[in-house]
């Protein structure tokens, strides 16, 4: 073969080759750098609006107050101290009250984050913002509705609702002649919350109200900043020495309290109000019998508190609901988890039963 025609002929393969081999090695240049696409996370659970559980095996659990740590630490502690006493049981509601100008909205976040990676399935749950705590540096507390393995309230609860009074040992002793009218005996008084105007000594507040009621959880917090006036409220949850006779929930009109021994109660979140108006009462307390209704059944009301910011916001919640007098409160506090909410509502509800009142 001509040499001369040789040459020509393999300088034009290796330049083709090149060529071929330049635009992958750009190509791949340009994927090696290539910024890559963002990644869609997945929303976080939302709690449940609505649980139910058998009356019998409720349990009723209150985090005690810590006095070091800032809001979130606070509240994963509060969180662990709850799931290690309640011994691996399943916690049907949680209602956490936030000290101070903590964002309240971080509650739902480490509830939903911590019972996530446990695997444990969702609480309801209801956050308030109150002034303050027992104690300067605590910044949460948290109460807890048990649903246990063991059969604890064999004849039913007595769910007391609010008793008011110009003081907080007046609106104690209120709560212990609830009791005694309704044949409640003072050491089966599980739980008090008390709502006060100051809290000027915490241990004295706690030696108080163990002094009325022995084995009973305490929390205790005060609902203002600035309060028009020294009105306090406690509200409490007893074991029944015998179930109701007349049927499976009496409500009691004089005393403010409801009897129940009804197989199951239905625990509801906190649902807000937007507005200080009819309708915005309306739709809020909407949400809640639909809430509700998710669990297949007519419900009787046990228990239905109000939380307001202010007078007509709880006013206008009053007036919108058919809920009998005895069972129903209203309590201003601090703030709500939502900057443009007026007041929330929660209930306790009795499914498949009718109520008799007396």
């Amino acid at each position: 073969m001509n040499r001369r025609v040789a040459r020509p002929l393999s300088v034009a393969i290796a330049v083709a080759l090149c060529l071929c081999v330049i635009p992958s090695f750009v190509s791949g240049q340009k994927r090696k750098y290539e910024e890559p696409k963002p990644q869609v996370l997945p929303l976080p659970p939302e709690p449940p609006m609505a649980l139910r559980a058998e009356t019998a095996s409720l349990d009723f659990h209150i985090s005690p107050v810590l006095k070091t740590g800032g809001l979130a630490a606070q509240i994963r502690q509060s969180l662990n101290d709850l799931i290690r006493d309640t011994k691996g049981e399943t916690i049907i509601k949680l209602r956490a009250f936030v000290a101070g100008a903590g964002d309240a909205r971080r509650v739902q976040a480490e509830v939903t984050q911590l019972f996530t990676d446990r695997r444990l399935p969702l609480p309801v749950l209801t956050v308030l913002q109150v002034a303050a705590l027992g104690d300067e540096a605590a910044q949460v507390i948290i109460e807890a509705v048990v649903s246990t393995h063991r059969t604890v309230n064999p004849s039913g609860l007595a769910f007391i609702a609010g008793q008011t009074g110009g003081s907080l040992s007046e609106a104690l002793n209120r709560l212990r002649d609830t009791a005694v009218s309704t044949s409640l005996s003072a050491d089966r008084v599980l739980t008090t919350t008390c709502f006060t105007s100051r809290i000027n000594n915490d241990a004295d507040v706690r030696s108080m109200v163990h002094g009325l009621f022995p084995n009973s959880a305490i929390n205790v917090v005060q609902a203002e900043r600035d309060p028009a006036n020294d009105t306090s409220m406690c509200e409490a949850v007893a074991q029944l020495s015998q179930p109701p006779a007349e049927a499976p929930l009496v409500l009691l009109k004089q005393h403010r309290a409801a009897l129940v021994n009804s197989p199951e109660l239905v625990f509801t979140g906190l649902q807000l109000s937007f507005g200080s108006y009819l309708d915005d009462a309306h739709e809020a307390l909407t949400r809640l019998r639909r809430a509700a209704s998710a669990m297949g059944t007519d419900e009787a009301p046990v228990e239905v508190n109000v939380f307001a910011l202010d007078a007509p916001a709880g006013s206008a919640l009053r007036k919108t609901t058919s809920v009998p007098p005895s069972v129903f409160t209203v309590q201003t506090i601090e703030g709500l988890p939502a900057m443009d909410a007026t007041a929330g509502v929660e209930a306790v509800l009795a499914p498949h039963v009718t109520a008799q009142e007396r």
